[in-house]
């Protein structure tokens, strides 16, 4: 069976590892259903080995690599928005630079999406700390538009690192807002509340890797990003009072909370 072209979008920072990012690189050279090019957003200064491991890439695949720097780091909406404007296909895959996608993903995608008339569709994931062989955590989603839906007033209700997605239903977002810890559910609310059609596959196929010391950081900065994203997104109307309040509440909560207690909360809960 053909599948349209895609493009691979691959976001990549100063805090990232040349080891991680050629694993992701080399899982997404591996799909059964190939990109027609990989977008590489350099997502502000990067290390020198960082910048050694894109460019050998490039110099090994000249047509199929597609740099493009942004000159100061910023979120993930910023990073969508200009791997969006760099790719010339109709449908966009986005690619964790710390992940693995198994080498059916894109081709289990897209069956799931054309089967589905879907605008976006996700996974399940596995989560691990070092090796893929060792897999830390589990995480499901919901599967269908409207569980998904309902899903998403209280919960991320997609792992956006494995998601493939049409192009024009992410521009149809009014804006890509920087939201801290929590941008990748904001852009997924706003891809929602435009009423893009999803999909999650029931079963994992990309990796996460997490550190299970300090999975979730409990800084200032993102406590101020949690308190921004639940009061926007209340007085939007997507949370609902009593979902807001539990939110604000378990965040606050999470300030003081052992490290592997919060990151329970964060896995399960929130």
């Amino acid at each position: 069976m053909s599948y349209p072209a895609y493009s691979a979008l691959l976001g990549v920072c100063e805090t990232d590892k040349p080891q991680w990012l050629s694993t992701a690189i080399d899982s997404t050279l591996r799909q059964t259903v190939k990109p027609s090019e990989i977008i590489v957003i350099q997502n502000g200064s990067l290390t020198d080995e960082l910048a050694e491991t894109i460019n050998r890439y490039k110099e090994e695949n000249p047509e199929l690599f597609i740099i493009q720097p942004l000159p100061s780091r910023t979120g993930l909406g910023a990073t969508i928005r200009k791997g969006i404007e760099a790719c010339s296909n109709g449908f966009v895959a986005y690619i964790d630079a710390n992940g693995y996608s198994v080498p059916t993903r894109i081709e289990e995608e897209f069956e799931a999406l054309l089967a589905n008339k879907a605008d976006i569709v996700g996974t399940n994931i596995n989560e691990f700390s070092e090796s893929i062989d060792k897999v830390t955590d589990y995480r499901t989603f919901p599967e269908t538009p409207e569980e998904i839906y309902k899903f998403a007033k209280k919960k991320m209700p997609m792992a956006f690192s494995s998601v493939l997605f049409k192009k024009r239903r992410i521009q149809a977002c009014r804006d890509y807002e920087d939201c801290g810890i929590a941008e990748d559910y904001a852009l997924l609310i706003d891809i929602l509340y435009f009423r893009a059609k999803s999909y999650n596959i029931q079963k994992p196929l990309v990796y996460e890797r997490h550190s299970k010391d300090n999975k979730f950081l409990c800084t200032k900065e993102n406590a101020e990003a949690m308190r921004y994203f639940n009061t926007k997104y209340f007085k939007k109307g997507w949370f609902r009072r009593r979902d807001y309040f539990f939110r604000s509440t378990m965040n606050e909560l999470a300030l003081m909370m052992p490290r592997f207690v919060r990151n329970f909360v964060y896995s399960k809960v929130l």
